[in-house]
Formats: C-alpha cells, structure tokens, sequence
C-alpha cells in the first residue's frame, strides 16, 4: 500500500438514506478515489454460505461487463472500453479479496486502499454493514488509524417506503401491478408480521446505540439525509471526512424509483409503527429537519 495511507470512510447506510447520493459526490470530489464497486460486502460475508452467494452475483456481473466491453470496443467507444477495463479489474480484484485469505484482512486492505493517485479518502459503501455484530464492527474500523464511520438517517417513513418499493421492484412479477405491490408488501408487514427486514435495516435507535458503543464518537458521524442536499450539510460531512467541501452537483436523491401512493388506510398504522424512531432520534441525535416533523405530525 502507499506510504501515507488514506482515510477509509465505511458508510454502513441506512439502506434508502442517500448511500448512494453520497458514493456520487466523492466520486466527483478531487480528494477521493472512490472503488468502482460502491458496496464491497466484504465485513458481511465471513459466513462460507453468505460469501458464495455474494461472489456468485459479482461473477454474473462481472460477465455482463466483459459483454459491454465487447459492445464498445465493437462500436468504437474507446473511452467506454478504458472505462469498463477499469470496472472488470475492480471486480476481479475485489473477488480475490473475497475468496481469498482472509487473514489480516490484508488482500482487502490492498484492494480497497492501494491508489496509484493516493487520495486522500477511499470508501467502502454497504449499508449491510449496520447489521454487522459488535465484534465484526471493532474489527472492520481496525482496519487502519484513519478509520470514519457515516451512518445516514433519513425520515423514517419515507425510508420506510423507499425500501419497500424497491422490494416490489425487485419481486414484481409480469403480470402484477407495481402500486398494488408495493402496498401489499407494507399490508403484510403490518398485519402478518411479514418483511420485517425491512424495518430492521432501519431501527436507527438499535443500530446508532450499536454505533456509538463500538466505533470512537471522534470516528462516527450520524448524518441526516435531508442535510446532505444543503450547502451546511456538505460542508458538515467533508469536514468530518478531512477534504475540502465542493459544491454538489446533484441535488436530489438517486436510485429513488417511480413514486406510489402509499394506501391512506395503511399509512397511519405504518407511522405508528415508527414513532418510537421519531422520538428517540429527536432527543439523541439532534432537532429533526423539516421532512420529519411534517410526516411526524401527519402521523
């Protein structure tokens, strides 16, 4: 690895919180060197079972790539075809790292930390890792002294939601309705105690205690969402991470999905359902933004 090392920030979610906006803006930024595979799911698949399905969905993209690669260099695309080199050999490099010896955590560290542009900050982004146990967590910001820790919060409601329409996305069959899905994902969730990995994904109250009893408070920085799209909120996180802030370029989350109603018969149970966050939140981590107080008062 380069001598001066960079800082590694983890931003373990929340799954739906803006991850993803994120991973674009330090991509854009000058003083980081992002990894092309913005969630390793390297801390999460210690398990021999959970760790082959993980390398099997990378393998399958790895071989779409290698089928774009083709398509471009057929087209001429030049600047494409440099672009995917660089894709496929991330992904190869990180497959090592995942079925390799994983001792010491060496063949990640490389992976994720040897730049030849030396950032100032890499990251690895999965928000899987919030579930991660306390002992898995210690060891994960052990990797290196220049450890940061970004746990995004955003509205519990709408969080709730976002993630349950991608589900529906994902599990949508040809014939079934979208709208119809995703409300019945949220039905089954309230009255069959169904899905309930959605609510775990984010139990801010459960997973920020977790945070702060394993991680450093100078190392965590529990971020809300709706901050993020602010000037104040930038400057906030790249102070916390030690690069220059930038204007963002985007404004607006990512990966948000076609908007569904949610069922006005279902919408109060699901509020209810999250009060608690709500409350605990507001008396733990700080006044609540705009966005949460107004679905709060919906409730």
């Amino acid at each position: 690895m380069t001598e001066a090392a960079p800082t590694v920030l983890f931003c373990v979610g929340a799954t739906k919180a803006g991850t993803s906006w994120l991973y674009r803006y330090l991509h854009d930024h000058p003083d980081c060197t992002m990894p092309a595979v913005k969630e390793a799911h390297y801390w999460d698949t210690f398990d021999p079972e959970v760790r082959d399905q993980q390398t099997t969905r990378y393998r399958f993209r790895l071989r779409e790539l290698r089928d774009m690669k083709i398509v471009a260099r057929e087209a001429g695309q030049g600047w494409k075809v440099k672009n995917l080199d660089r894709r496929i050999n991330e992904m190869k490099g990180l497959l090592d790292a995942l079925e390799g010896d994983r001792t010491g955590d060496v063949g990640y560290a490389n992976w994720l930390m040897d730049r030849p542009d030396a950032p100032k900050l890499v990251a690895d982004m999965t928000p899987n890792y919030a579930t991660l146990p306390d002992e898995m967590l210690t060891r994960m910001i052990g990797l290196t002294p220049q450890t940061k820790v970004v746990f995004l919060i955003r509205d519990p409601l709408d969080r709730l939601w976002s993630h349950i329409r991608m589900q529906a996305r994902r599990q949508r069959q040809e014939h079934e309705v979208y709208e119809k899905k995703a409300n019945n994902i949220l039905y089954r969730m309230l009255n069959r105690n169904q899905e309930r990995h959605i609510l775990k994904r984010g139990d801010y109250p459960s997973i920020i205690r977790k945070l702060r009893r394993v991680v450093p408070e100078d190392q965590l920085r529990v971020q809300f969402a709706e901050d993020l799209f602010t000037t104040a909120g930038v400057t906030t996180i790249c102070d916390f991470l030690g690069i220059a802030p930038v204007a963002a370029e985007v404004k607006t989350a990512v990966h948000e999905g076609p908007e569904v109603v949610m069922l006005d018969k279902l919408r109060p149970r699901a509020a209810g359902l999250l009060n608690e966050h709500y409350e605990w939140v507001a008396r733990n981590v700080g006044p609540l933004p705009q966005r949460w107080q107004d679905n709060r008062a919906k409730g």
